[in-house]
């Protein structure tokens, strides 16, 4: 069997799997790029396929310069993302018995740097939400971010919210996650108050035809995460908080629901929808600086120095 008809047979596996159209592309692009540097060495079947030429290539990648002028290398943790997606692919291979030696339980990914995030405070909380209006669009940035800062959802679940996924009554939302994966993720007061803001503004405007997505755009077209991005960029620029992103408001509600005791790691495994414990258990080590920040700030040896 060729790499190119693996591959193939690997990315319909994805497909059958119910993974989403974004994360097949990804594997997509990895094992394309990783199978034209094995064909430029030689290596066009998968009994061809070695764990030292797998080696080759991942320090091909970790010294590989920039492609064009003022371009960067590739960080420790690209490295490692590439190595990760090809790790899965030789895993499929060898359960498939495209290969007889189980070469992918040998493969070390790199170690990558693990930046201590800097979660946001309340007051550029505050900050965020004092750049929006009372308008359609304003209720639904302010609904849209509550969402991802006290549920935790992640951008692509906020998206693709419908209304009939909503029970605002009960105090609940049902979110597809990665994978298809269902799970129930409850509403507070504020968030409730946000989104049923929003909806009043929206049906004011609102024809019998428009569709069933919670976030439009003011074409009446779902909100895509593109659109996102662009109110990202503004917040930045209008609150000068530089480290914003999408992903920080999911970061800083995971940290704050274990710092301020509203549940242990495993309810915060299910809200968040990870597929493992060992994902949630990281925000045990982030929760933790912060709590020691906090009794610091309260009780430091110095400051009780006469």
């Amino acid at each position: 069997m060729t790499i190119a008809q693996a591959i193939d047979y690997f990315l319909i596996d994805q497909q059958l799997k119910g993974n989403s159209d974004k994360t097949i592309q990804g594997y997509k692009g990895f094992l394309r790029r990783f199978a034209v540097w094995l064909e430029a060495n030689s290596v066009t079947v998968m009994d061809e396929l070695t764990l030292q030429r797998i080696n080759q290539y991942q320090l091909h990648i970790d010294r590989k310069q920039p492609e064009r002028s003022g371009g960067t290398k590739l960080a420790k943790r690209s490295v490692q993302t590439y190595m990760r997606h090809i790790k899965c692919f030789v895993s499929y291979c060898y359960a498939e018995g495209f290969i007889t030696d189980p070469i992918h339980q040998r493969m070390k990914t790199p170690k990558a740097e693990r930046p201590v995030i800097e979660i946001l405070t309340g007051a550029e909380l505050n900050e965020i939400f004092a750049c929006f209006t009372k308008s359609e669009t304003g209720r639904r940035n302010t609904a849209l971010i509550m969402l991802m800062v006290d549920c935790g959802l992640r951008l692509r679940e906020v998206t693709t919210i419908k209304i009939n996924d909503i029970n605002l009554e009960k105090g609940y939302l049902s979110v597809m996650g990665k994978g298809r994966k269902g799970r129930i993720v409850p509403l507070g007061l504020k968030v409730r108050r946000a989104i049923m803001a929003y909806i009043y503004k929206r049906r004011q405007a609102d024809s019998p035809e428009d569709n069933q997505y919670l976030f439009l755009t003011q074409e009446r077209k779902p909100i895509q995460t593109a659109c996102v991005a662009s109110l990202m960029t503004r917040l930045k620029r209008q609150t000068g908080i530089a480290r914003l992103h999408a992903h920080l408001f999911r970061h800083t509600f995971a940290t704050n629901f274990l710092v301020h005791g509203i549940g242990d790691v495993y309810e915060l495994s299910r809200l968040l929808g990870h597929s493992e414990l060992r994902i949630t258990e990281g925000y045990l080590q982030l929760a933790s600086y912060y709590t020691i920040i906090e009794k610091r700030r309260r009780l430091s040896y110095l400051d009780l120095q006469q």
